[in-house]
């Protein structure tokens, strides 16, 4: 004959157990809720995107997209061409930088991409 009354006696440890992990797993959850809010506030300059032109040091200009207080592309050479040639001018540098600079603000996670018939529609100097 089987005993009722041990089958709680011998549920009551699995229960106990059950309740304490699941009473651990509850504060590191709401640990975790705690530090994704107390996160620092987006502002204006971390998350401003600016060209700055610049001269490499063999000559010619290239541009630096800064996001915040970072330097997240820095171009000394007309991208998509062959060779490392530097932009002829700095207004040619800062049209191609704030093209790229306008695709990174539509799609702020990803990496910009440039054509070169883009570059063609701007007229860069150097490229044909």
């Amino acid at each position: 004959m089987t005993n009722y009354k041990s089958i709680p006696v011998v549920c009551m440890p699995v229960l106990a157990a059950t309740l304490f992990f699941a009473a651990c797993q509850q504060p590191s959850k709401q640990t975790e809720r705690t530090e994704h809010t107390e996160e620092a506030p987006a502002t204006a300059m971390h998350d401003s995107i600016a060209v700055v032109t610049f001269q490499p040091e063999g000559g010619g200009w290239g541009f630096k997209i800064n996001k915040g207080t970072h330097t997240y592309i820095e171009q000394p050479f007309i991208p998509v061409i062959m060779g490392r040639t530097p932009f002829k001018t700095e207004a040619d540098a800062l049209k191609v930088g704030e093209l790229l600079a306008a695709k990174l603000r539509k799609n702020p996670g990803g990496l910009p991409d440039l054509t070169r018939q883009e570059l063609l529609d701007m007229k860069i100097a150097g490229v044909e």
